[in-house]
């Protein structure tokens, strides 16, 4: 009497287009609309405010600090209150803290800025929570392909619009205003998903049987190879510019866009296949993709390689980022989704931060060139924890969670 075929013939079936799944889908992109909007203005903002570089890196700090401190605890209050309605909560709290910047003051920035790190909190753990309770068990690595490919899709466009419209009268008015705009345009989509997460949370209490502790340990691994992929990234993401400038190397904004494309382009692909071969496999070969990428980029002197490393670094990034989120769902406890999946989410903040730490530091001591050797050595650290992790990981017949 197996009919484990059957079922997974029947879970592969199941259509992600379903209108909760497309929903979180627009919402999470005009969330990240916000953040990929005011990313490249702010500096610029308290450059036209007086303030220093280094100024400008604390605003940006001071965003980033609550993101990752509180997510933890936010994570606690999706399982015991509404995954979706954090979602809301952080998607107005993105738009208050945008709004607030609106004053022509220094401090004022600082405050905005946190309070949107707070938002920013509550916008990925509630997307994530959310996104661990609506996908399909057989087809979790495909849904975080589109999912991740949403949230992507949102840096190729609105940098460019936010630098854009500070040619618009009123200049930083006017980017603050559309970023606000565009996040309350994603907050019917939330509410939609917290109205129906209200009905369904009554029938079982979530958050009872969740685990003492800051961290959920049982997702610690999917966010350990995650983490190893995404503290490489800055080297590459940040610093790629200065190394062409090093090198002599004229048109790197096409390394951008290609990167971009196929990131969005690929990651359903690539979560689909992590489903079929398993979660081990495709983070095995995602890891190898981006060492590959990395290589070419270490070693190249001209454009073109750049553009082919960068084609491997944003398979790499595409594959490893969509199956470690697959892998978390996975190993989540359904009881205490919002702790397991703001544990993992950590790993993209921490990632971008210490990762742009350690990449400054390498620059200085070792050069642009050894920059790129000090990341492929944290990316070998991530095939070594995955070797170590091998046998804990779920097999491609079994993607339900082992928890």
């Amino acid at each position: 009497m197996t009919r484990a075929p059957d079922a997974a013939r029947s879970g592969a079936s199941i259509s992600l287009a379903t209108r909760p799944f497309v929903v979180l889908c627009c919402a999470m992109f005009l969330g990240y609309a916000n953040q990929w909007m005011l990313m490249p203005v702010l500096p610029l903002y308290v450059d036209a405010l007086g303030g220093s570089t280094f100024l400008a890196g604390l605003a940006l700090l001071s965003f980033s600090i609550p993101s990752f401190a509180v997510r933890p605890y936010v994570g606690r209050i999706a399982d015991r209150w509404n995954a979706p309605g954090v979602l809301a909560v952080g998607l107005v709290l993105l738009m208050l803290g945008s709004l607030a910047m609106l004053w022509p003051l220094l401090l004022l920035v600082f405050v905005g800025n946190i309070v949107r790190g707070l938002g920013w909190a509550g916008v990925n753990t509630g997307g994530y929570t959310t996104l661990a309770a609506a996908a399909p068990a057989q087809r979790r690595g495909e849904a975080a392909g589109y999912y991740t490919s949403a949230t992507s899709g949102a840096a190729i466009v609105f940098p460019a619009l936010g630098l854009w419209l500070l040619a618009m009268p009123g200049a930083f008015s006017t980017v603050l205003l559309a970023a606000s705009a565009i996040t309350l345009l994603g907050l019917p989509f939330a509410l939609l998903l917290a109205r129906a997460a209200a009905g369904a949370h009554g029938a079982q209490r979530a958050g009872d049987g969740a685990a003492p502790g800051l961290l959920d340990r049982g997702v610690l691994i999917a966010t350990g190879l995650n983490l190893c992929s995404t503290l490489a990234m800055p080297a590459v993401i940040a610093f790629l510019p200065l190394y062409a400038r090093s090198l002599g190397v004229a048109h790197i904004g096409l390394f951008y866009v290609l990167s971009g494309a196929i990131n969005i382009a690929i990651r359903p692909l690539l979560g689909r296949w992590s489903d079929a071969i398993g979660r081990g496999p495709a983070i095995g070969l995602g890891l190898g993709a981006q060492l590959t990428g990395l290589a070419l980029i270490f070693m190249a002197s001209d454009l073109a390689l750049i553009l082919i490393g960068g084609a491997f670094v944003a398979i790499g990034m595409a594959l490893i980022g969509a199956t470690t989120t697959a892998l978390a769902m996975d190993l989540a406890n359904p009881r205490s989704r919002g702790h397991a999946m703001a544990t993992f989410s950590i790993s993209f903040q921490l990632g971008a931060g210490v990762g742009g730490i350690i990449a400054g530091a390498a620059a200085d001591a070792l050069g642009l060139r050894g920059m790129y050797a000090a990341s492929i050595a944290i990316t070998v650290c991530g095939v070594g924890l995955l070797a170590a992790a091998w046998k804990q990981l779920p097999r491609p017949s079994g993607t339900a969670s082992r928890r």
